[in-house]
């Protein structure tokens, strides 16, 4: 073997339009693996959705557990200074009593040390190796109360005064604190959310405020490699002022978190929440330490601290919290400022449409993966003039690259005058170079936005399609849907006329890299993309057989005169 082309005598594979394509290839790659590697970073592999091998409920907390001592870090502030570390609760003498809660959302127990609950088990939904999904299962309970500065919770008498409503009350002398947790019983957050208020009465002098505690148990991360990173990852949701932030939990990436005047606030797995919207005249403060392991075992913890900025003889503090799947429907209702904690990217309003497509579609079909093919079709259907006329436009520009060599040849001394015949040529014979990248830039933002959608729905979570795809939510097992999709685009790519015989060869390269990188992408999306190559091909063989494509209707002597 030579290494030449047989129809090309001296010219070789490896020649600069190929190097070019490989150098492409090879920063697209890099490129895509480290916007993986930053986005979902080899950490723990569920903040708020633990798995633990012991109950949730009626499980034994150890306030101790987190030692009160402010771990190293420096907190990211809105003023840039390090924020005051948030005490771990301490050992306190109160006698601690429980009370079971229990509806066909949750079950877990409410503690009175705080008015937090000890773990809550989201008994609609399991993890993907059948064990429960547990929620606020670290030390000091999950949205417990404290006085502000203090490293014990408040020790409440707690009592239940309705089938949905608890009442707690603290006596300090000068002052009393009455905490009462009225669960929602109906619309879409019912039995999955409470309103929960707080308020401090009497002579509040020396009354120093609230904090409430956002923390679980995050377990080690799951093995992961280069090509196959782990896609579950945990974080921090604040809305604070006029911006909202997230932050990774990582414990390799020891930080704190601190903003002023939030909104609301969540710690959550992928799919699943603990949230918190504030709905007080005065906007509280979030203070998150640095991850803190204890053994082998890691813990997040936050508060939401609320400090008087005048004494009065009322301090009364009001919120929505709101523990289980990341529904955009039951966040909502439980207020309408959680629905925000679903990251659905910069293409969220065209991910919201999707997903109402998406959820219209099951209810026609009782199956997601037939809604998602229905949807690629929708959406193939709606740009689909834009693809009719961009092959046609391709098409006049592969007849014309004859012409355009003629005057690329006859001017090459003068480039000036090369580029304008060229582009007089094109215009004259209504040909735009750039025509065939249009349909490919209009499905880009449905791309990017289905790829949220498929990501972080927990409608699909654990959805089968049929045979061996399981789970719509994770990667194809056996790879056979990335192999189908790159046999079908290379297919597409060979019958796909381009002008261009260097934009060709690095085409030639996109079906192996799009194959490659869904390999760990969720089977659904690249569900949507297979379906959306077959269409591809069909319609490329409609247009092929048309033969009212344009054709070129200037010559070059007639461009020149």
């Amino acid at each position: 073997m030579s290494g030449q082309f047989p129809n090309e005598p001296g010219k070789t594979f490896l020649d600069r339009s190929t190097i070019i394509a490989l150098v492409v290839v090879g920063i697209v790659w890099f490129g895509w693996s480290k916007w993986v590697a930053e986005k979902y970073p080899q950490t723990p592999v569920a903040a708020t959705a633990t798995v633990s091998g012991t109950p949730a409920v009626g499980a034994s907390t150890d306030p101790a557990a987190p030692a009160a001592t402010s771990l190293p870090g420096t907190a990211k502030t809105d003023a840039g200074a390090s924020a005051p570390a948030a005490p771990i609760v301490a050992p306190v003498a109160a006698q601690e009593t429980l009370l079971d809660i229990s509806t066909d959302q949750w079950t877990t127990k409410l503690s009175s040390l705080g008015m937090g609950f000890t773990g809550i088990d989201v008994i609609q939904f399991k993890t993907r190796d059948e064990k429960p999904i547990l929620v606020g299962t670290a030390p000091g309970g999950l949205f417990a109360t404290k006085l502000f500065g203090s490293t014990a919770p408040i020790a409440f008498e707690v009592r239940k005064t309705s089938d949905n409503t608890w009442v707690g009350v603290a006596d300090f002398g000068a002052y009393k604190v009455e905490k009462t947790a009225e669960l929602i019983r109906e619309g879409d957050a019912a039995n999955r959310a409470m309103k929960v208020t707080t308020v401090a009465t009497g002579d509040l002098t020396q009354f120093p405020g609230f904090s409430f505690a956002i923390s679980d148990e995050i377990k080690p991360p799951a093995s992961t490699s280069f090509l196959a990173p782990s896609y579950d990852h945990h974080d921090w949701f604040v809305r604070h002022e006029d911006t909202k932030t997230r932050v990774v939990i990582a414990p390799d990436k020891p930080e704190a978190v601190s903003h002023k005047n939030v909104f609301s606030a969540a710690l959550s797995s992928h799919y699943f929440t603990a949230a918190i919207a504030d709905r007080s005249s005065l906007r509280p403060d979030f203070n998150a330490l640095p991850v803190s392991k204890t053994g082998e075992v890691f813990h997040a913890f936050g508060t939401l601290d609320y400090k008087p900025v005048s004494k009065s003889n009322e301090f009364r503090v009001e919120q929505a919290i709101y523990v289980g799947p990341k529904d955009v429907d039951a966040l909502r209702a439980a207020d309408p400022e959680l629905e925000r904690v679903i990251d659905y990217g910069m293409f969220a309003l065209i991910g919201e449409y999707l997903l109402w497509f998406l959820r219209l579609s099951h209810t026609w079909l009782g199956n997601w993966g037939l809604a998602i093919i229905l949807l690629t079709l929708v959406v193939r259907a709606i740009v689909l003039p834009f693809n009719v006329w961009s092959f046609k436009s391709m098409k006049v520009m592969q007849k014309l690259q004859p012409q355009i060599q003629q005057v690329r040849e006859r001017y090459k001394e003068d480039p000036r005058r090369m580029n304008e015949e060229v582009m007089r040529l094109m215009k004259e014979n209504k040909a735009n170079p750039i025509g065939g990248c249009l349909p490919m830039l209009l499905q880009l933002p449905v791309f990017f936005a289905l790829y949220q959608v498929l990501a972080m729905s927990i409608e699909l979570y654990r959805q089968p399609f049929y045979g061996w795809i399981t789970d719509l939510t994770v990667k194809d097992p056996y790879y056979v849907l990335p192999v189908l999709m790159g046999i079908a685009m290379f297919m597409q790519q060979k019958i796909t006329p381009v002008a261009d015989p260097q934009q060709a060869k690095i085409l030639q390269w996109m079906p192996v890299i799009f194959a490659g990188l869904m390999i760990t992408l969720p089977s659904g999306l690249t569900l949507y993309i297979f379906v959306s190559t077959l269409f591809g091909i069909a319609q490329q063989y409609a247009l092929m057989r048309d033969k009212s494509s344009a054709q070129p209707t200037k010559t070059v002597r007639e461009a020149k005169a």
